[in-house]
């Protein structure tokens, strides 16, 4: 019986000697796993936090470049048209202006002109004098219409603004009409986005016909 209990004593000696030991330390840093999972994790708290700044740095910066952009352009747009609508009523013989009065667009006389002397060369200086920016070239009449051309259309076109294309095309038509027997003028020039070719005549732009 003692002879059995000490065999079991060798027994769990024994056993205790060949059972590899396991050491458990709170110094986890010395484990390889656990300092790679330390850097991937500072890793991506980085990342994550670059993708925050950037995500909100861009977030600001397009409005306020949109916001310049806008500005800038109806700047633009203000300067151009400004300086596009370039009118010389001095000599001109009809004109298209607002009425503060009536607020309203109404067609006006400026002046009487002789039927019996008037030309067509002599209205060219006269719509190039009113117009500079806007230079016609008298091609001539045929029955009751009168030819012009616009070899640079661009300002009238595209710089105008449909108000001023208009008071350009309506005064025009006005005053060509002016020749005798003529009742219809012309237009030959590039279509833009305030301007169409055609003929017109002093009925074409009443509200019934737009």
């Amino acid at each position: 019986m003692y002879k059995k209990h000490r065999a079991d004593s060798d027994l769990v000696k024994l056993n205790a000697i060949n059972k590899p030991s396991i050491r458990l330390s709170g110094k986890y840093s010395e484990c390889p796993m656990f300092i790679i999972l330390t850097r991937y994790e500072h890793l991506m708290r980085t990342i994550l936090i670059s993708f925050g700044l950037i995500f909100l740095i861009t977030s600001c910066n397009p409005t306020r470049q949109e916001d310049r952009e806008i500005s800038d352009m109806e700047e633009k747009n203000f300067v151009d048209t400004e300086s596009s609508v370039v009118y010389e009523p001095s000599g001109a013989i009809w004109r298209y202006d607002y009425n503060q009065q009536t607020e309203e667009f109404e067609v006006k006389q400026l002046r009487l002109v002789d039927r019996d002397t008037l030309t067509g060369e002599t209205l060219e200086e006269i719509i190039n004098k009113s117009w500079p920016r806007v230079q016609i070239k008298f091609i001539g009449t045929s029955n009751d219409t009168a030819f012009v051309s616009i070899p640079d259309s661009e300002v009238l076109t595209q710089q105008m603004g449909t108000a001023g294309a208009e008071s350009f095309m309506i005064s025009t038509t006005f005053s060509f009409t002016e020749l005798n027997g003529i009742k219809y003028l012309s237009f030959d020039f590039e279509e833009g986005d305030h301007g169409v070719p055609g003929v017109y005549n002093r009925n074409s732009w009443d509200n019934n016909n737009q």
